[in-house]
């Protein structure tokens, strides 16, 4: 009988040890994961940092719904258009990016959905690292 039992506390140690290994391996697989997102992350960061929200105040406009407009005011990226007497605030470079605006400036119209995009390719990468922290968060409290 004693024998049956140190050999029942061999396996378990033996599963245990197998499931440290397991968890090590995933850890590892995780963090490069991370690392490789967290590349990819700043590549794009370099990429959106070359590009600034160009000063469109008096602007003309056509946007798809509301049609001819002038850019009234500025902040940011937040715009102020009066499209005939309806006046409304929205964002750059959403907007233009989404094909809801059309600029005159095509150039400029191309700069802000590459910004839009960037933008994007951002969240998602964001939200991907966000995702695997929480898989390592939860493989270190599975001890």
């Amino acid at each position: 009988m004693a024998a049956v039992a140190a050999a029942e506390g061999r396996k378990k140690t033996s599963s245990q040890k197998q499931k440290e290994e397991e968890k090590r391996a995933r850890t590892a697989q995780l963090n490069a994961q991370k690392d490789s997102l967290g590349s990819r992350l700043a590549a794009v960061d370099a990429l959106r940092s070359g590009f600034t929200i160009p000063v469109l105040e008096g602007e003309a406009v056509e946007h798809t719904q509301y049609g001819p407009g002038k850019i009234l005011q500025q902040q940011g990226a937040v715009i102020t258009v009066q499209y005939g007497d309806l006046l409304k605030k929205q964002k750059l470079p959403f907007v233009v990016a989404g094909g809801l605006m059309h600029l005159q400036d095509e150039e400029t119209e191309k700069s802000l959905t590459q910004m839009e995009d960037l933008d994007r390719q951002k969240d998602a990468l964001e939200k991907e690292i966000h995702y695997i922290e929480s898989l390592l968060g939860d493989l270190e409290k599975a001890d």
